[in-house]
């Protein structure tokens, strides 16, 4: 038994009982001890229920003052200024903040419009909204990125005091972190910073001396770590030069496959780097232009399997799918590895001209493919739109996107307009762009992949779809899903107020499902005045 009595003592006390053992007369362990006026000391059995209650009492609520203890320093007020009232009321409502704490996880997207508004502005969160937004984010991880740019100097001091939340903050855009913050030491951050921190000195450094920050970069590249090179390696993208070549080649080497891929789509960018010509080298020799009696043809040679070189430039022998054969995918691959330029240099075509040539053999599946794959990641709009009008659905079959990028992808390389008018017209022509019936769910990923808010081509398309179905009981599933992505891609500025044309549309056709519009329209009306509180 020791000085105190905790609650164990007790326990052993009332298995032997009061009568034998007896109740020492010691102080209980903890805050407990601080009462001992409450324990009868007349009577043992009385005093050991007592001295239990205090201890469990203590337990759960009693907290001990730690003596000695400072406060940590609280965070300075940022020089960015912070929502007004009125905005970060219309964000708790949609987020669903009013109702229960916390964002919910269903609005994510909508939040993030708004405080991607915010952060366009120049405005920060208020330090009230921090901590849910920061546990938003920690759940949604599309919303970091757009959290982190509006956390300002509060929320980042607060995100210091969590793990979790750190991850977070150190997302935030270079100029972001840097707001308001003179260098200083800037070695010293380059040593002991986060990598956020580092990212952001890093950056800073590149803007203003490219070569330098390379130099900085390359003297301790050996000693970071591989998801800490492949953050700061993205830095190099920012007034990339023929002076980054030599690092970036030397990177096809690491040991880290996320900066080997780093590495390539930056060598890729660099016009007349060593890596584009043996790109372009190997596509040219495995695809040919060939004129017979006037009629122009593409001869594919299925190319044998990669060298050394060809698998440091990133070329896999090994097919994403079993039912591509693995000759058929090099050929794929090495396609999509080439500049799309090469193509047209080549050919002496347009793009459009192009993808409508036949292929000799039969191997227009795996040149398309490549050609899709290298529109994406090269975002070149005038190859998608070609590929998008040129190809029908039969290329599509046993190859998961790795081997053929879905329409959706190619349709986000379109300048926005262009794609909001292409899915306008199959909205209201019921036909896709090839002819064929429209296919609803296609339309309606189509429809959600477009950038908000839409243009007025597809936003009066979309009202157009809506009054139509109205006039009908059941919401078909084009409507219904029109719905639910309208709440974030009808503007909610400007001349045209469509949460009003949504409430009429509701108010003079009720049906069962006219809640439905009506909900739309007060979301609608929340985002105009976000927007016109942050104006």
């Amino acid at each position: 038994m020791t000085d105190t009595l905790s609650f164990d003592d007790l326990v052993t006390v009332a298995t032997i009982g009061v009568a034998r053992k007896g109740l020492p007369a010691a102080a209980l362990a903890g805050p407990a001890g601080s009462y001992p006026g409450a324990v009868d000391a007349g009577d043992p059995a009385a005093a050991l229920l007592d001295a239990a209650a205090l201890l469990t009492v203590s337990r759960r609520a009693g907290v001990q003052p730690v003596r000695g203890a400072g406060c940590p320093p609280g965070a300075a007020a940022g020089a960015a200024p912070e929502l007004p009232a009125r905005a970060a009321r219309a964000l708790r409502r949609i987020g669903g903040g009013h109702v229960a704490s916390g964002f919910a996880a269903a609005d994510s997207e909508l939040l993030a419009d708004l405080l991607a508004a915010a952060r366009d502005a120049g405005y920060v969160a208020p330090a009230p909204l921090l901590p849910d937004l920061l546990d938003a984010a920690v759940r949604t991880a599309a919303l970091r990125p757009v959290v982190a740019a509006v956390l300002g100097t509060r929320g980042r001091w607060l995100a210091r005091h969590r793990a979790d939340w750190r991850q977070v903050a150190e997302l935030a855009p270079p100029d972001r972190i840097s707001a308001g913050q003179p260098d200083g030491d800037g070695q010293q951050t380059w040593r002991t910073g986060s990598r956020g921190e580092r990212r952001a000195y890093l950056t800073r450094l590149r803007d203003r001396d490219p070569a330098g920050a390379r130099e900085l970069l390359a003297t301790g590249w050996a000693r970071e770590t591989g998801e800490d090179r492949a953050a700061l390696l993205t830095v190099l993208a920012r007034g990339l030069s023929a002076g980054d070549e030599e690092f970036l080649e030397a990177a096809l080497d690491d040991r880290a496959g996320t900066v080997r891929d780093l590495a390539r789509r930056l060598l890729a960018r660099l016009a007349g780097s060593a890596y584009r010509r043996r790109a372009s080298e190997r596509a040219a020799a495995a695809l040919r232009l060939e004129s017979r009696g006037g009629s122009p043809r593409l001869v594919a040679t299925l190319p044998g399997m990669p060298d050394g070189a060809a698998v440091r430039d990133g070329i896999d022998p090994r097919p994403p799918s079993p039912a591509i054969g693995a000759r058929g995918w090099l050929l794929t691959e090495l396609i999509a590895a080439a500049p799309l330029a090469l193509w047209t240099e080549l050919c002496g075509l347009t793009p459009r001209e192009i993808v409508a040539l036949p292929v000799s053999p039969d191997r227009k599946t795996e040149v398309l493919a490549g050609w899709r794959l290298a529109a994406v990641r090269q975002r070149d709009g005038e190859w998608a739109e070609a590929l998008l009008d040129a190809v029908g659905r039969e290329h599509t079959q046993n190859r998961p996107p790795a081997a053929w990028p879905p329409d959706q992808q190619l349709s986000a390389v379109l300048p926005a307009g262009v794609r909001a008018e292409r899915i306008a017209d199959v909205l209201l022509t019921g036909r896709d762009p090839g002819g064929g019936p429209m296919n609803v769910y296609a339309a309606l990923a189509e429809v959600a992949g477009c950038p908000v808010p839409w243009p007025p081509v597809l936003a009066g398309a979309v009202i157009t779809v809506l009054r139509l179905a109205t006039t009908r009981t059941t919401l078909t599933p084009l409507p219904r899903g029109l719905l639910d992505v309208a709440k974030r891609g009808l503007p909610a500025t400007g001349d045209r107020d469509y949460a009003a044309e949504l409430t009429r549309l509701a108010d003079n056709y009720p049906q069962t499902w006219s809640p439905l519009l009506h909900s739309c329209a007060d979301i609608i009306a929340l985002r105009r005045a976000f927007l016109e509180e942050i104006r």
